[in-house]
Formats: C-alpha cells, structure tokens, sequence
C-alpha cells in the first residue's frame, strides 16, 4: 500500500456505525468505506446508497472475505463483538470495537490475547475521552493540578428513556444481550475513572429499571444504577446515573489534595476548578489544541479525534494506543463485577 492510497474500511452496524462513524469515515483523508454489514437487508442496503458505499452485506465473514479491507469496525449490538473481532484478527484486519468491549471477561481476555499476538492496530472506541474539558483535564491531573485524587463524582441524567414510547423493544431493552445504560454508558465512566484513578480495589452497584414495559414486552435491562468504587490508592468514586429520568444534564468532578476540576456538561465543553489557594473555583479557559471542530452530530468530532490516533498508529506502524484492548479488558472486568454486585447486593472485590 503506497502512502496515497486510503485505507478500506468495513463497517459492521448501521445504527451509531451510519449516523457517526461512516460519515467520518467518508471525509477522512486517509480512510474510505468499501463495504457496510447488518443483519437486516434493508438497513444494509439503504446505510450504502446513503453514503455512497460500493457494496452491502448480511454476512460479516463474507465482507470480510470479499472486500479483504484494511480495517474493519464493529459498531454491532455486545453479542456480536466477540466473534466479528476474533474473525477480523483471524484475517490480520485492524479493528476498532464498540464499547461495551464483550458480553464478559472471558471473551474480552481472547480478544485481548488475539489482538498481542496480531500486528495490527485494535482500538476500542472510548470517544468521550477526546471531548474538549475531559481531554484537558487528564492532562491537568497529569501534571499535578488537583495532587493526589481523593474523590470523584459522576453524574449523568438523560431524558431519550423517560417514558414507554420513547425507544422500542430491542436489544438494548434486554440484559441477556447486555443492553442497558451500565453497559452502553457506564462503560465509558469506568474507563474515564479508571484512566485517572488508576486500578479499583472493589466495588459495589445497585441497577434499576424505571420502565418496564416496552411495546408490550418487559425490559430486563437496567435504566439508571448506582455506582460506589474504591481505589487502590485510596481514592474513592460516586457514580449516579439514569436515561429515564428529566433533561439531558450530567458533571464529572475529580477533588485532590490541592485543589477539584469539574467537566460541567455532557459535550465536554466546559471545565471548572481551583486550587487551594485560589479558594473559589472558576471557569477554566480550554485551550485550542483540545477544541474540536463542531460536527452534524455531536459524537462525530471525538470520533474524528479517536480515528486519527487509529490511522496514525497504522501508518507509523506503532503499538495500539489507548484506548486499546488492554482498556477494553479492563472496563470489562468492571462491568462483571458491577453485575455480580448487583445481584448480590455486596460489595465486589477485584
């Protein structure tokens, strides 16, 4: 492959896959999309003539085997990860994955062993981590900003669940095939937590389900839980959050030893803190290096970020940089555990 020539990617998933990550993709100097999958004919179908796709599957192995792309993204429902992932690898395809990384530990420890002994790149697509405020603020506790961690907070409330007819009976409204909110979104908090609190020593995790029919069937996933987790630097975090309840509002705080940053919304956009000496908090300015240009859909842009990491590490033939399969292992160890603890009612330790 000579430098000019573009990257061919597949794509497998139509939903987040056709509203995000194609259309980044598309514009993408350095990538182009030969082929989208789905397991429904018609979304396939129309995903390709939409965006100008050359051709259109039902089979993920058969794209695979017929286009031989470069990379290959699953942006598929968690059941399907494993295996897609594992088929991809097989191939020596580079691949980036959707959170949550696997239906358990088990499988995200073989992908995680699949992708070391493959030389390729295999990310995870943790997005939020680009967002302007979070991006900043990571390097700020880098540098010493806050001093030692000792709490952090996280507050989410989304209002896309809050009623019956709000979404319809799929997936995501059952906990057999890992849908719900702990999955979709408490994947990347933990990821987030982890990423500046380190390794967690044990947890404890209380789910619910506001709404429990949908379309007349009964959801068995989860639409809102809460999250206690401890350190192993002492450190402890709270997470609270729903997609059933209000208006889309959310905070992330992390409070150390000399001083707090809050990251005050859900695009990132805005970051609060202080130190000690400087007593009240206030707004802290982002500095341009971490703005994002403003995309048709707000999570384009992080992606944009995300796949640029990707295609770099290609190019320059590096390791896979985080967030990596190493990451997507470990937020799944969370998840299990969350899970566990939940049924249980204990505390988790890990």
């Amino acid at each position: 492959m000579t430098s000019r020539e573009k990257l061919r990617v597949a794509v497998a998933g139509t939903s987040f896959g056709g509203n995000v990550q194609i259309p980044v993709f598309q514009s993408h100097d350095r990538t182009r999309v030969v082929a989208v999958s789905s397991g429904r004919p018609e979304r396939a179908e129309q995903t390709a003539r939409e965006n100008g796709i050359p051709a259109h599957y039902t089979n993920f192995e058969e794209m695979l085997d017929r286009e031989k792309p470069d990379v290959v993204s699953i942006v598929t429902p968690p059941i399907f990860h494993f295996p897609m992932t594992m088929a991809a690898l097989s191939r020596g395809i580079h691949v980036l994955c959707e959170k949550p990384f696997a239906m358990d530990v088990e499988e995200a420890q073989k992908m995680k062993a699949a992708a070391d002994h493959t030389a390729v790149v295999a990310m995870v697509d943790f997005e939020f981590r680009f967002l302007p405020g979070r991006a900043y603020a990571t390097d700020l506790v880098r540098e010493g900003y806050i001093g030692e961690i000792r709490m952090a907070d996280f507050i989410v409330h989304f209002g896309q669940r809050t009623e019956s007819t709000d979404r319809p009976f799929d997936w995501w409204s059952e906990e057999s095939k890992r849908g719900g909110l702990l999955g979709a979104f408490g994947s990347h908090t933990v990821d987030t937590l982890q990423l500046h609190l380190g390794p967690p020593s044990r947890l404890l995790c209380d789910l619910v389900t506001f709404v429990r029919k949908r379309d007349g069937k009964t959801v068995t996933s989860d639409d809102g839980y809460s999250l206690l987790i401890e350190f192993m630097s002492g450190a402890r975090a709270a997470v609270q959050m729903t997609n059933a309840a209000g208006v889309d509002d959310a905070r992330f705080g992390m409070h150390g030893t000399l001083g707090q940053l809050i990251v005050m919304n859900i695009e990132g956009t805005e970051l609060r803190g202080g130190t000690r000496s400087d007593r009240p908090t206030k707004l802290i300015e982002i500095p341009s290096k971490y703005q994002l240009k403003p995309e048709a859909a707000p999570l384009r842009a992080p992606f944009r970020a995300l796949l640029n990491q990707f295609v770099s590490a290609i190019d320059e033939n590096r390791p896979s940089p985080s967030p990596n399969f190493a990451d997507g292992l470990n937020s799944q160890i969370m998840l299990d555990a969350a899970y566990r603890s939940a049924k249980t009612g204990a505390w988790v330790d890990l």
